[in-house]
């Protein structure tokens, strides 16, 4: 049987863009691109480009890559963004709703089948103590709810990742204990093939964990990216800063 789709396009951020899945080289991989591979097993003419970049919140995502992605008339897309988002100390989960929602609705409006995901609870792997992580959680969760409320709206695919019985385990995740690792990203690759495979009655291979970089290659790709004023950033609006009105 035929793949339905002749176009794959992923919009995002370092999730999508593959951060945590160094190759040999040092070039990045990623659920998308190891997603992409396993479409293309089953038809070698999929086309597939991966418009993500790290460091971007959601409007600038709709910004930056949404014209360009609906140019290149994708029928299958997929809209994985929010987590720079969740580290604005005053976080507004409606604004966040409406920003990814001016993403997925263009893209299901122009035919596209469009991919999104939940977030997991990261806090499970963190070193901070106890009392930073409350209003993370709450934050996710409320990410979380307004993920599935655009996915139901517009009649997305959407991927419940603390669903995933290996959420919980600490391997799946990167040395940042933030992005996922190798097997994150293989993870959520196989998730969605078998996610486009219910929808589609088309057999998907499993992406496989061959090429998977270990936790020292891991190590050196992330001290070549260090950047302490980004990482010391990273710590206060993420876990210090005051929280939003909303106790968010």
């Amino acid at each position: 049987m035929a793949l339905p789709w002749r176009r794959f396009v992923a919009l995002g951020d370092s999730l999508t863009e593959g951060v945590g899945d160094p190759g040999p080289g040092g070039e990045l991989r990623g659920w998308a691109d190891r997603l992409a591979e396993a479409l293309a097993a089953v038809d070698g003419g999929l086309s597939y480009t991966n418009l993500a970049r790290r460091g971007l919140r959601t409007d600038e995502v709709r910004r930056l890559q949404l014209d360009a992605a609906l140019a290149l008339r994708p029928d299958l897309s997929s809209a994985l963004s929010g987590m720079n988002d969740l580290l604005e100390p005053g976080f507004d989960p409606s604004l966040y709703e409406r920003e990814l929602g001016a993403i997925v609705g263009p893209l299901r409006e122009s035919g596209a089948v469009v991919l999104t995901a939940t977030f997991p609870d990261i806090t499970m792997f963190s070193p901070l103590p106890a009392r930073f992580l409350t209003g993370i959680r709450a934050r996710l969760r409320a990410a979380s709810e307004a993920v599935r409320a655009v996915s139901a709206r517009y009649g997305a695919l959407c991927l419940d990742a603390q669903d995933l019985p290996e959420a919980r385990q600490r391997q799946i995740m990167s040395v940042d204990r933030l992005h996922p690792g190798p097997q994150g990203h293989v993870l959520l690759a196989q998730a969605f093939a078998r996610i486009l495979e219910e929808h589609s009655g088309v057999p998907i291979p499993q992406p496989e964990n061959g090429n998977v970089a270990g936790k020292l290659a891991q190590a050196r790709w992330l001290l070549r990216q260090f950047r302490p004023r980004e990482v010391a950033r990273f710590v206060y609006r993420f876990y210090l800063a005051p929280r939003h009105p909303t106790g968010l």
